[in-house]
């Protein structure tokens, strides 16, 4: 099936989105989502949004074109960028959604500024004093592993599923 069909195929039945997390020493820049936000204002993630469906052939351009609309900052910026995660989330009243989340590192600590919120430089050890939302909560620890196991990103993304309790809410995450 050729890359427009495949668009064209998904465009109603899924949902997907890129979720960009910046290193620096052992430091991450998150993002604090502005108030007026309609989905979860002043939470805490990493920079990205909503793949275009004429962008599911290259996630990861579609994920440096939220990256630089969020914070300004484009691919010659950030070294390994790298596609870790997918997170596939199946709720009964909305289309599957994915999440792809990618990593990055920056040389210097900036600190740009950003349309969608506050950004912040957070050391993991804050991560449980900050209000994260749930999906990004319960991937961050995994892409803690995955920088310390393979800081340059050479290996093949890990594809998980999120499981939902009898109350909507996201209770784990497997991974295959």
């Amino acid at each position: 099936m050729a890359g427009e069909d495949v668009a064209q195929a998904f465009a109603n039945s899924l949902e997907a989105y890129s979720l960009v997390v910046l290193t620096h020493g052992d430091r991450f820049l998150l993002l604090q989502r502005a108030a007026w936000k309609r989905f979860s204002p002043l939470r805490w993630t990493g920079l990205g949004g909503r793949i275009e469906s004429h962008e599911f052939g290259d996630l990861r351009a579609a994920a440096l074109r939220e990256l630089r609309e969020e914070s300004g900052l484009g691919e010659s910026d950030v070294s390994h960028f790298t596609l870790r995660r997918l997170l596939l989330h199946d709720r009964a009243t909305t289309p599957l959604t994915l999440l792809a989340f990618f990593t990055g590192a920056l040389p210097d600590a900036l600190l740009p500024e950003s349309p969608e919120g506050m950004l912040r430089w957070v050391h993991p050890d804050e991560f449980a004093g900050i209000d994260i939302i749930e999906s990004a909560a319960l991937v961050f620890p995994a892409l803690i592993e995955d920088l310390r196991c393979d800081p340059r990103g050479g290996k093949r993304p890990r594809v998980g599923a999120a499981h939902y309790g009898p109350d909507g809410t996201i209770e784990r995450v497997v991974w295959a």
